[in-house]
């Protein structure tokens, strides 16, 4: 990172707080692109075939049980402004395998699942949006904007539980290699969203961002809401791009389901956690 910005002065100009790049103008379209990583605690109700389960994960457990035979997760945001108007899209990907800690012991009808328990589980959230400022405070000593924002966040899950068949009774679901085992298979829905957006520069360089959400209104999921706060510090400018590293804490609830008796698959818990990253401003 020294090196890339080793030719720009310290006393280079700060971001335009329109989260521009430096030299743009505010008729000009301009593009950032973050990379980061979310670490989050996951809580909540997983069911499964008709089946339940607790889910209390950590986020050291969760990194235990990344699969690395492919892709293990890929976190992205990239936002395309011009004046007040943006365009934003967010990746969260994760594969998880052989999980031993993510599903807890949890009822299935009238036999307890217990011991031997473990998970495979894919989750990828995709969101898409747009944000438009619609009030602006631009003093001298501070600088604040709040924009509205309304978009749309697919879900795709694909989950299966394994439960030794030795230390439960029958449960009508197919035994492989011992074990019982019940799959959700691919999962799908879009959830609308609705929300709001909060950006204040706390002083030249240094800012912060609060988001909120709601949305599934019974279109997707049953109700999901989303909550964001984040600090970010630039670390380099020049004239063609600018670099911001920020840390700060996102926390994601969706309550869905689909079918019923044997055939429904639940998904109701709240992923939170911190989150670190690095954006380039162009």
């Amino acid at each position: 990172m020294a090196s890339i910005c080793a030719a720009t002065p310290a006393a280079a100009a700060d971001l335009q707080y329109s989260q521009d790049a430096p030299a743009k103008s505010p008729s000009d379209w301009t593009l950032s692109f973050t990379t980061y990583g979310w670490l989050p605690w996951i809580s909540g109700d997983l069911g499964i075939k008709g089946r339940s389960f607790d889910v209390d994960v950590t986020p050291s457990q969760v990194i235990d049980a990344l699969d690395w035979s492919g892709i293990p997760a890929w976190f992205s945001y990239a936002e395309l402004r011009k004046g007040q108007l943006s365009f934003f899209n967010d990746i969260v990907y994760s594969k998880l395998s052989g999980s031993n800690d993510f599903a807890a012991t949890g009822p299935a009808g009238a036999v307890s699942l217990a011991g031997s328990l473990g998970a495979d589980y894919e989750q990828t959230i995709i969101e898409l949006g747009a944000t438009y400022e619609v009030w602006s405070d631009r003093g001298t000593t501070s600088r604040a904007a709040f924009d509205v924002l309304a978009g749309a966040r697919y879900w795709h899950q694909d989950a299966s539980i394994s439960a030794s068949a030795a230390l439960n009774g029958p449960l009508d679901l197919p035994i492989e290699n011992g074990f019982f085992v019940a799959r959700s298979g691919s999962v799908d829905w879009v959830d609308p969203f609705v929300g709001a957006r909060l950006r204040y520069q706390l002083e030249p360089g240094q800012n912060l961002t609060l988001r909120g959400d709601v949305g599934g209104f019974g279109a997707g999921s049953d109700f999901s809401w989303q909550a964001i706060a984040t600090y970010d510090v630039q670390l380099c400018v020049t004239d063609t791009y600018a670099i911001d590293g920020y840390l700060g804490w996102r926390a994601l609830a969706v309550d869905y389901s689909e079918g019923s008796g044997n055939n429904r698959y639940e998904f109701d818990a709240v992923l939170q956690g911190p989150v670190i990253g690095a954006t380039v401003r162009f």
